[in-house]
């Protein structure tokens, strides 16, 4: 008999798909997902949304659906919790995040969501180029 378990995960199937045509099905569905967030948010600030309120809704929302993953399915690899880690969490949080969704609302007040969904995908090749300009690529 012959060992069934193989070592080959590209061979896992998930409702008859092979590996590859998931991922590329769960890329599709990803961006349909940001496109309608787009939308949405468009939508959030035509009927008075406040761009300060707006991103604290989604990150209360966000904290809650993700919290019991973090939490459980972390809780054995995660560092202690200290003054300085919370400090840099915070940091982290304001700049990377809560900046970074201001700015995104700020100029979607401004454009359309066409506009939003068509510069999101040029983030990687623009990533790139500031790589390449600041040479920190790698070989």
């Amino acid at each position: 008999m012959a060992d069934t378990s193989g070592s080959a995960s590209s061979k896992r199937m998930w409702c008859s798909l092979p590996e590859r045509f998931q991922l590329h099905v769960a890329m599709l569905l990803l961006q349909f997902g940001y496109a309608g967030f787009h939308v949405v948010s468009r939508a959030a600030l035509n009927m008075g949304v406040s761009k300060l309120v707006f991103p604290v809704y989604r990150n209360i929302i966000a904290l809650l659906l993700l919290l019991p993953f973090a939490y459980f399915l972390e809780k054995k690899e995660r560092p202690a919790i200290t003054l300085n880690f919370l400090g840099q969490f915070f940091l982290l949080a304001l700049v990377g995040i809560t900046a970074n969704q201001g700015f995104y609302l700020l100029g979607l007040e401004n454009t359309t969501p066409t506009f939003a969904s068509a510069i999101q995908n040029s983030v990687p090749a623009i990533t790139f180029l500031m790589a390449v300009i600041l040479r920190q690529y790698l070989y």
